[in-house]
């Protein structure tokens, strides 16, 4: 995944700690199902900060919902 730009530098700057965390959360997973908690809980992390800082979060929350049906 790539870093967010945003004109909010708070949400910018969260989201992209969010990434960096999950980039090295699911190296360390390998691939397993903790990789897939992982990438919930970056969308999870992402929506929050759309939420607290007035930003549009479907596209997330598309993700979100996209990856929880991947587990079944």
């Amino acid at each position: 995944m790539s870093t967010i730009v945003h004109d909010n530098k708070v949400h910018q700057n969260t989201c992209n700690i969010a990434e960096m965390n999950r980039q090295v959360a699911v190296q360390a997973a390998g691939g397993s199902q903790a990789a897939i908690k992982t990438e919930t809980t970056y969308y999870r992390a992402v929506i929050a900060s759309c939420v607290a800082n007035g930003v549009e979060a479907s596209v997330f929350r598309q993700a979100l919902y996209e990856l929880s049906g991947s587990r079944t």
